[in-house]
């Protein structure tokens, strides 16, 4: 059973190397299974056993990578900006190639959409109680406006290839905060 897990997990990573570096110069509509299985060096067979498309693979990836930083979201003192922002960097960090991929339109993906509101969705009640003043329209923009900055500073440090350490950027982007606040 271990060597079937070994191989699944290395079929996988070969996989997902191959179709960042086809996402790299070429739309996910226009990659094949034949030709991700090639650059892979795998059969198509197997392809097919866990996938339908490049582009099913491309969502799975995607899915498992939202649940890795939503799930270190959800396990933080939501108070605790600090952790939570290195946790972040450091799992972008980790899952680089992948993430920067993301970024470009070759893949059609929503990936930093839908992380940007569901992590709006949870600190809302957060917001909600300790700005009190603001009315749920300006809560709104309040949510954009830090989150979708954030959101923004992440994918220019992945463009500009991470010159700074995790711990670097979440120093960076609290003086942001901090400083316009």
């Amino acid at each position: 059973m271990k060597e079937q897990d070994r191989r699944s997990k290395r079929t996988k990573r070969m996989l997902k190397n191959a179709l960042i570096e086809l996402l790299k110069t070429k739309n996910i509509n226009q990659i094949s299974v034949r030709e991700l299985s090639e650059l892979a060096d795998i059969n198509r067979a197997t392809f097919y056993l866990h996938y339908k498309t490049p582009h099913d693979f491309l969502l799975q990836l995607e899915d498992e990578l939202f649940n890795i930083i939503f799930t270190s979201y959800k396990n933080h003192d939501i108070n605790n900006q600090y952790d939570f922002l290195l946790l972040l960097y450091k799992c972008i960090g980790d899952n680089y190639e992948l993430l920067k991929v993301l970024l470009n339109s070759n893949t059609g993906s929503t990936f930093w959409d839908k992380l940007s509101d569901s992590i709006k969705a949870q600190y809302s009640s957060l917001w909600s109680s300790h700005l009190s003043s603001l009315t749920n329209n300006e809560l709104q923009y309040y949510a954009n406006f830090i989150i979708d900055g954030y959101v923004s500073v992440i994918k220019s440090w992945l463009l500009k290839g991470r010159l700074e350490s995790p711990a670097e950027m979440v120093e960076l982007s609290m003086r942001f905060q901090y400083k316009i606040i």
